[in-house]
């Protein structure tokens, strides 16, 4: 039966083009064959298999190549690939001889698999246990080294034994230094033993290290870092070595001692801290029993940031040292003319929709030294140093309310303690004094309206603060002195531990602006610009007055709360008019092109009606402040800043004019002059900046420089000049470093020193040379 329905259907299907003609339809096309490629051609395209090969292959791996054969047991692949388990094999020729599980690889080898990169010409392993050999070999090591040898045996792919190994963390053909070893057994999973190492500079040898554990892991690993030899004309020979030790995934401590033939051990340290994304921190100090001075000199610093996801911030830098020259002594540099790097600070507050909540404490430290601290207190004796500390402060502000129209409402909560700790010298024993002080303040502000091109802006302050103590004598008071009271000149202004008090003010400032003027220029074409220019014109008129307190003369002044109490930083009794005006000139290149602000200009002055007290004590009435503000940004490589102010509640002139200009090879150039008034520590400050960057021949050769020129004691108080030759992988630093002194610690006006410095890569500074 079945046969008969295969010969009825083939019956049907042989008579169809008959029916077809018979009726009328056109025959049925005949299609083409398809043209596609030959399986022959598709295999060496075909991508890896993920599982393992067909049934019926005799080879643990999948391959790919160009041709392969079977020659008895012996599996043959020419210009191929093979991969399994993360491994991946590429080489000329590869055999694998199935009875034995043994694979030989042949001619351009690169074997590649989870933190392994090996290149070479001839390799021959168990595939099974992952051991073998290998020859004429180049292999990178984490984090950035390369090695080559002439052989190498493995018995895993995570531990090798090389022999006559050439290392070098230089990418390029001939590395700035290469190290040369007569053996290196290297554990992936924990350390590199070293044998008899030469670190060769060029072709020249310069180091030898008979043996050395160096740890081969990616991550981070605990052991000793590369030790640190040095010759210094004022430390004699310096020898440094350093351990690293892992504290877990989230921290880790560095200990460097180092040992100075003349001055003795220098112990330093630092431990790092980070939990997580939002917080990390870390402690770093140094500590010496200098020999030639016979005495203690430390240095520390705490920096710590966490910043928490429901709002919630704290930040710490803490800085405390001996003396303010244990940074340049011991090679950490120099900081600014007049200014100071043993600043601390601590925070901890939230912001709130409705205000924000602090919590802060600080310490500003100065060290005297010089013979002339400035008019009008200081002395010879003034003592050696002063801290001001903030023990601590809280403070609440709630943010501006709508009260009026353009009006609103703001204010705030400060509770706070304060200290002075003077260290004395010879003739002045130690002194310390610490008062609380509560203040409070409210504050009306906004546009009172605008009538066309003017406008008017009002701003109304209430404060009441008390202090838990005072001055002992009225050294702010212009008639202090006069009724037979003693005032030492030096240590009275930080004398704090007279009777309390309690100030009101209230201050006021109405300020009227307008109307802007300005002009166009089409077409304009000067000192390389072009474009278009506008120039626009501001004028403002401002009336200032806070109520006066009697006893303002025996006030501390540690903070612009207590000098400045007012709006407009208003000082206590300030009757005061401000005339200014504002200018800027903007300019594009084009029609469709947006306006650059390339100058502003501000110039204003303040006359004041009644006498004030200034921070400095003295007493003045009349024109008292000159301000001129101008920057000037005619493109991104060009900036200049000048500012010149002779601001009577300031207590003193401040001019300023600085220069940045930047090369379009990274180089740089910075020119900044300036002169103050009595700073927070009653230190006027008069002086010269410069410093720069040049780079030459592809930035092999970099120049930099700095210097602060003192006007007041005329020399440079501090500069530096650095000269730098770089290759792949090394670099020669020879520094020039000058230093004014007129310290107890040292003898002598001044100090001058050479720094040679030899830094490879990998190793970090291998050798210093100072005299």
């Amino acid at each position: 039966m079945h046969r008969l329905r295969r010969g009825c259907k083939g019956l049907v299907l042989s008579a169809l083009p008959v029916l077809l003609a018979a009726q009328g339809l056109p025959p049925a096309p005949a299609l083409e064959p398809l043209d596609a490629p030959t399986p022959a051609e598709l295999l060496p395209l075909r991508p890896f298999r993920i599982e393992k090969g067909p049934g019926n292959s005799r080879v643990p791996f999948d391959w790919r190549g160009d041709r392969v054969r079977e020659v008895g047991d012996v599996w043959i692949l020419e210009q191929g690939a093979i991969q399994a388990e993360g491994l991946l094999l590429l080489a000329d020729r590869i055999e694998y001889r199935i009875p034995e599980g043994r694979l030989i690889a042949e001619g351009h080898i690169r074997l590649e698999g989870p933190g392994l990169r090996l290149r070479g010409e001839r390799l021959q392993m168990d595939w099974g246990l992952r051991s073998g050999e290998a020859w004429a070999l180049q292999m990178d090591l984490p984090p950035s080294w390369t090695l080559k040898s002439g052989h190498v045996a493995f018995t895993t792919l995570r531990t090798w034994s090389f022999d006559e190994v050439e290392l070098s963390p230089c990418p390029e053909e001939k590395p700035g230094w290469t190290a040369k070893l007569s053996s290196l057994k290297v554990d992936l999973d924990g350390f590199a033993t070293l044998w008899n190492a030469r670190v060769l500079l060029g072709s020249v040898p310069i180091f030898y290290l008979p043996y050395a554990l160096y740890p081969a892991q990616a991550e981070r690993t605990s052991g000793l870092l590369p030790p640190r030899l040095g010759l210094s004309s004022s430390f004699g020979t310096t020898v440094g070595l350093s351990y690293f030790q892992v504290l877990g995934d989230s921290a880790d401590t560095t200990f460097t001692p180092e040992y100075l033939s003349k001055e003795g051990m220098l112990w330093g340290g630092e431990l790092r801290w980070r939990p997580d994304l939002t917080h990390q921190g870390s402690f770093s100090g140094e500590s010496i029993h200098q020999r030639s001075l016979d005495t203690h000199r430390y240095r520390y610093s705490l920096k710590e940031v966490w910043q928490r996801e429901d709002g919630w911030q704290l930040t710490a830098d803490v800085n405390q040292a001996s003396d303010n020259f244990v940074d340049a002594d011991f090679g950490k540099g120099l900081g600014s003319l007049g200014a100071t790097s043993f600043d601390s600070a601590l925070y901890l507050g939230r912001s709130f929709t409705f205000g924000s909540l602090s919590l802060s404490a600080a310490e500003q430290r100065s060290f005297f030294f010089t013979k002339d601290q400035g008019d009008p207190f200081y002395s010879p004796q003034f003592p050696a140093s002063l801290r001001r500390q903030t023990l601590p402060q809280g403070e609440f502000r709630f943010f501006p309310l709508p009260l009026l129209g353009q009006l609103y409402l703001d204010g705030g909560v400060r509770l706070g303690r304060f200290a002075y700790r003077i260290e004395g010298s010879a003739s002045v024993p130690d002194q310390s004094y610490a008062w609380d002080r509560q203040d409070a303040n409210t504050r009306v502000h906004g546009r009172l309206g605008q009538w066309g091109p003017f406008r008017a802006d009002f701003e109304l302050l209430g404060r009441a603060t008390h202090y838990s103590s005072t001055l002992s004598s009225a050294v702010f008071d212009p008639a202090g002195g006069a009724d037979g009271t003693v005032v030492n000149p030096a240590t009275s202004p930080f004398q704090v531990n007279g009777a309390p008090a309690t100030r009101y003010l209230l201050s006021s400032h109405l300020r009227l602006s307008g109307p802007q003027v300005g002009r166009s220029f089409k077409e304009v074409s000067l000192l390389g610009y072009q474009g278009e220019l506008k120039h626009v014109a501001e004028p403002y008129f401002g009336f200032t007055e806070t109520s006066r307190y009697g006893e303002a003369g025996t006030l501390p002044r540690f903070d612009m709360v207590d000098s400045l109490p007012g709006v407009n930083d208003s000082a206590s009794g300030e009757r005061s008019f401000e005339v200014g005006l504002k200018q800027h000139l903007l300019g594009r290149s084009g029609p469709g092109a947006g306006f650059a602000d390339l100058a502003r200009l501000r110039v204003a002055t303040r006359y004041h009606a009644t006498p004030i007290i200034l921070s400095d004590g003295r007493y003045k009435k009349g024109w008292a402040s000159l301000d001129t503000d101008l920057d000037v940004e005619p493109d991104d490589r060009w900036r200049i800043s000048l500012r010149r102010s002779s601001d009577i509640g300031a207590g003193g002139s401040d001019n300023a004019l600085s220069i940045d200009v930047k090369a379009r090879d990274g180089g740089r150039f910075n020119l900044a002059y300036f002169s103050t008034g009595i700073n927070r520590f009653l230190v006027r400050q008069q002086g010269l900046q410069f410093g720069g960057l040049q780079r030459f021949w592809d930035d092999r050769v970099r120049l930099e420089f700095s210097a602060n020129y003192d006007f007041r004691n005329h020399g440079f108080a501090s500069s530096q000049v650095a000269l730098a030759y770089v290759q792949p992988c090394v670099a020669y630093v020879l520094k020039y470093s000058h230093l004014a002194l007129n310290t107890a610690l040292v003898s002598g006006g001044r100090e001058d020193r050479v720094d040679l410095t030899l830094t490879l890569r990998g190793l970090g500074d291998l050798f210093s040379f100072r005299r």
